[in-house]
Parts: C-alpha cells; structure tokens; sequence
C-alpha cells in the first residue's frame, strides 16, 4: 500500500461515519468502504510516511490516533444489539438510571490509540531521536477514567453530559455535529 492509497482509504473511511444519534451510536461494519484491518493497516502507512516526509503535525498526528481509535469505537459486527443497549441507556439517564452500557470513547479506544501512538512514536524516534508530542492520547484516557468514576459515583449529570457531547474532536466526517448541536437529553 502506498501513502497515497493510505491516504485515500482513510478519506473513504471518514466518509464512511454517520451521527446517527440519538436512534444510534454504532454502525455495521458493512458500513466501512473495506475491512476495518485495511483501514487500520492504512494509518500506518500514512503515518509512517507524514513523518518520513517531516509533515506530522500535532493536530494530523491527533486526528490519526483519533481515526484509528474510533474504527473498533463507532464500527462493530453486532451494531444491532450495540444500538438497542445505547438507547436503553439514553432511557435509563433520562429517569436517572444508570443501566449497563459503555460509551464509545470519541477521542478513540485506548487500546487502539495506544497501539497507533507507540508506532508512530517509534517510527519519529527513528528518524528524530526525540519523542513525538507527548500528551496526544491522553484524551482518551482522561474520557475513559471520566466514565468509570461518573459511574462509580452515580453522576448522571456527568453521564448525560458525555451522552451530549461531539461524536469525535478530530476526525471529519459529512455532516458533523458539534456540542452544541449533540444535545439529546
């Protein structure tokens, strides 16, 4: 694959992202323009090639982690299931109950974030001997952590807030919603 292939499957991919709140959350995989392995496989191969060309920058290397990270987050074999949880959820917060449901993360998957950002950070090391921008997945942390103490402490205003909140930061897609336009209790 090359970078310009990369480059082309990722745009398709970003096209490929629907807001289909507050019905939905996650699409069928059948949704994406290849499988999620391609797609993957290309941010690699586009990051790999940003910083061998000295074009990374921070909000490109941000927007990447993000695009990786929300392909396993907003994609998935059993969105059927997946969605029916969600809106039992968005019922739940709206009489005060917290029922069992885990948000996609919008800033992306600590996993996956993670796996992409010691990749990327390696392929800069490489070719830089310095570290890459340091604090680019913490979003994903700090979003995550945000859920589990909402959570723990029973905060269903924290919750809905979440709930209402942008589907992603960095990536763009058709039709895109802000925060202020994501408000859906």
């Amino acid at each position: 694959m090359t970078p310009t292939d990369a480059i082309d499957i990722i745009a398709k991919y970003h096209r490929s992202i629907k807001d289909l709140r507050p019905n939905a959350i996650v699409q069928s995989y059948k949704a994406i323009p290849c499988t999620s392995a391609r797609i993957k496989y290309a941010h690699f191969v586009y990051g790999e090639a940003l910083i061998k060309s000295d074009s990374m920058t921070e909000e490109s290397y941000q927007e990447l982690l993000e695009s990786f990270g929300l392909i396993d987050s907003y994609f998935s074999e059993a969105s059927e299931l997946t969605n029916a949880k969600y809106r039992e959820y968005l019922e739940g917060l709206r009489n005060s109950t917290i029922t069992e449901f885990r948000m996609p993360n919008p800033f992306g998957e600590i996993e996956a974030v993670s796996e992409l950002y010691n990749f990327l950070g390696e392929c800069w090391f490489i070719e830089n001997r310095t570290q890459l921008f340091d604090d680019s997945p913490l979003g994903a942390f700090v979003y995550d952590e945000l859920r589990k103490k909402a959570i723990k402490d029973d905060n269903i205003r924290t919750l809905i807030d979440m709930v209402n909140s942008s589907l992603t930061r960095a990536v763009s897609y058709p039709k895109k919603k802000s925060n202020e336009d994501s408000v859906f209790i």
